[in-house]
């Protein structure tokens, strides 16, 4: 199985100082190993370092230890679903004929990348955001 992790899974599955640390890491691991396939796209690196930097923890992550976790924990053990300006038009294209605005753009860009690497399910913890931009085929669910 095809599954595609957004930034709001990985995030967690990255940080053990995190509350959802457990599952997101449980489904992180499940579906990098063996005869799963684990995906993310390049706008996930980008995100992921954005949040990783910026989390308020106790024991704040550095820009060098962020970028260690996405090299050896993220390019270690997903494939990287990369968008074009097709993708990007596309997701413009689905948001904005929905009416729909704002930052649900980024969550329309993962899916166009798990379309592009033909995932059938996407974790995630914005359900509500990925259900509304009606991805066929592809299932949403948490870890």
């Amino acid at each position: 199985m095809r599954v595609y992790f957004d930034t709001s899974v990985l995030v967690p599955a990255l940080v053990d100082q995190l509350s959802n640390h457990q599952s997101s890491f449980a489904a992180f691991y499940s579906y990098t190993a063996g005869e799963h396939q684990g995906y993310c796209s390049t706008h996930s690196l980008a995100e992921t370092y954005s949040v990783l930097t910026a989390l308020p923890l106790p024991k704040r992550i550095s820009s060098i230890e962020a970028r260690m976790l996405i090299e050896t924990s993220i390019l270690g053990r997903l494939h990287i679903a990369e968008l074009d300006k097709t993708a990007y038009m596309n997701a413009v294209t689905n948001v904005s004929g929905q009416g729909l605005t704002s930052g649900i753009i980024y969550d329309a860009l993962h899916v166009e990348a798990a379309k592009k690497a033909s995932c059938s399910r996407i974790y995630t913890y914005n359900i509500d955001h990925f259900e509304a931009l009606r991805p066929e085929g592809i299932s949403i669910s948490s870890p």
